[in-house]
């Protein structure tokens, strides 16, 4: 079975079913006993439908892993029911693509444009340790790093507002009887920080927004080959650089693993478009 499928086409199929229950089964009084189920798929298509919206990235590769949808773009390429592999077929060879993102917990994401470009092993171990973790790698693969200027305003709301919502935790713990001291140095840092990156914006440094992510390539005479080979290498590249580097590293599936292929061919324009993306 092949055919186009996303959250789009899921969600909206989903609350068009829903719909179409639901008015039927308040139209049609002459449904008797059927009333109940139609207005019992009702609830569930709607369900359904709020699910993918939600957590469609989770929900999907299940929804075609099981009904076993292939899913063909233009181009030629192929996103198999697991939606975690993008399969292309070039002379009777295959090419399996996979990507891996970079969960970043804490990073200076004040600096300057110009102070990211200039990260040297003087100022800090990343690079040294980056390189060292690459030298073992002996397949290619590419990474991506997407850099914007977060908006300024809605930037110092939000660390204004987790500066407040420390400084409240703060003072509730300090009013307990036993209070715990570890709890209490933690919201003391925590405001520190705020207090940091507001000091920063005071003086004129611009938030900048950073994702990073990894593509590796790899082919075989089959799509089973292809595919394993590609999972292999995904998996030590996952291994090698979260140690290095003590990152999150995250395979990507469904819609997300679509969106780092579409960045292969263009980006978002607007700022505010790659973060509704992510």
């Amino acid at each position: 079975m092949e055919i186009g499928l996303n959250e789009k086409t899921v969600t909206v199929a989903s609350i068009g079913i829903g719909l179409a229950s639901i008015v039927t089964s308040l139209l049609s009084g002459g449904l008797g006993i059927l009333t109940i189920p139609v207005i019992i798929i009702a609830v569930i298509f709607t369900g359904i439908s709020a699910l993918v919206y939600t957590i469609g990235y989770a929900v999907l590769p299940m929804i075609t892993k099981f009904l076993k949808v292939t899913e063909i773009r233009a181009g030629g390429y192929e996103i198999p029911p697991s939606q975690d592999v993008i399969l292309k077929n070039v002379g009777g060879i295959y090419y399996a693509s996979m990507f891996l993102y970079a969960r970043i917990f804490e990073a200076p994401v004040t600096a300057g444009a110009a102070e990211v470009a200039r990260i040297t092993e003087e100022e800090t171990p990343y690079m040294d340790l980056w390189e060292r973790a690459i030298s073992n790698i002996k397949f290619p693969f590419k990474t991506s790093m997407l850099l914007y200027v977060e908006d300024l305003t809605r930037y110092r709301e939000e660390i204004q507002t987790k500066r407040a919502t420390a400084q409240l935790r703060l003072g509730k713990e300090k009013e307990k009887p036993n209070s715990d001291p570890l709890v209490i140095d933690r919201w003391e840092r925590e405001i520190t920080r705020q207090d940091e990156l507001l000091a920063k914006l005071a003086s004129g440094e611009k938030p900048m927004g950073l994702v990073t992510y990894i593509m590796t390539a790899a082919v075989g005479v089959t799509r089973e080959a292809a595919v394993a080979q590609v999972k292999t290498q995904v998996n030590e590249l996952r291994a090698v650089v979260s140690n290095a580097l003590n990152l999150d590293m995250v395979i990507l599936n469904g819609e997300d693993m679509k969106k780092c292929f579409d960045w292969e061919f263009a980006i978002p324009p607007e700022p505010k478009d790659l973060k509704a993306a992510l």
